[in-house]
């Protein structure tokens, strides 16, 4: 419900800044790695509530699809934490929806992982397949910079810190995903020798 909540109450609000369309206000809410990997969490948050036994939960979601969207909704948490924070100094609403969607969600759906995903079935292969959702992301954010000129990030804005930089902050979130792919794995084994 808090993501649900957060992410209606945050479309409001982006449909509501001035000096542009409002079909280009929709796509770029809908840009925003934040917005599509709460959206993530919200549909299986729900898809969790709604299945009515084990079996369907299992045929929905493992602990791979687990661990994943864990793994995607914390990078969200670190990437703006560490990086954007001090970006965005909008008081009010605004304020407290960025603290929802980068820092509380992350911290309820890591706590979710740790208590009830059985990651101790996880295998370092299964890696690869969670990173396709960033590269796609970075491929469709980079091709719509290039047509529009707009990028959601300071970090991709290719127009302000030009391909050279923005290939290399890639880069960097990409170690950033693989690291936390490679903790999250080993903390799951861990987790089921310790358990």
């Amino acid at each position: 419900m808090i993501g649900w909540l957060a992410l209606v109450a945050q479309l409001v609000l982006h449909l509501k800044i001035p000096g542009v369309e409002s079909g280009e206000l929709l796509i770029r809410f809908f840009s925003y790695y934040t917005i599509l990997t709460n959206l993530l969490v919200a549909v299986f948050a729900t898809a969790q509530l709604l299945a009515s036994d084990n079996t369907q939960k299992g045929l929905l979601f493992g602990p791979g699809m687990e661990t994943a969207i864990a793994l995607h909704i914390t990078i969200v948490g670190v990437i703006y934490n560490l990086l954007l924070r001090g970006l965005w100094t909008e008081g009010g609403l605004q304020a407290v929806l960025n603290d929802v969607l980068h820092t509380l969600i992350p911290i309820m759906v890591l706590i979710y992982w740790w208590k009830f995903t059985n990651a101790s079935v996880l295998r370092y292969g299964q890696i690869f397949s969670w990173l396709i959702y960033p590269v796609v992301y970075f491929v469709f954010i980079g091709l719509r910079g290039a047509a529009s000129g707009w990028y959601p990030y300071p970090f991709l804005d290719v127009t302000t810190i030009g391909y050279p930089q923005a290939l290399l902050n890639c880069l960097f979130v990409a170690l950033a995903f693989l690291s936390f792919s490679l903790i999250l794995v080993f903390l799951g084994k861990k987790k089921g020798a310790v358990l």
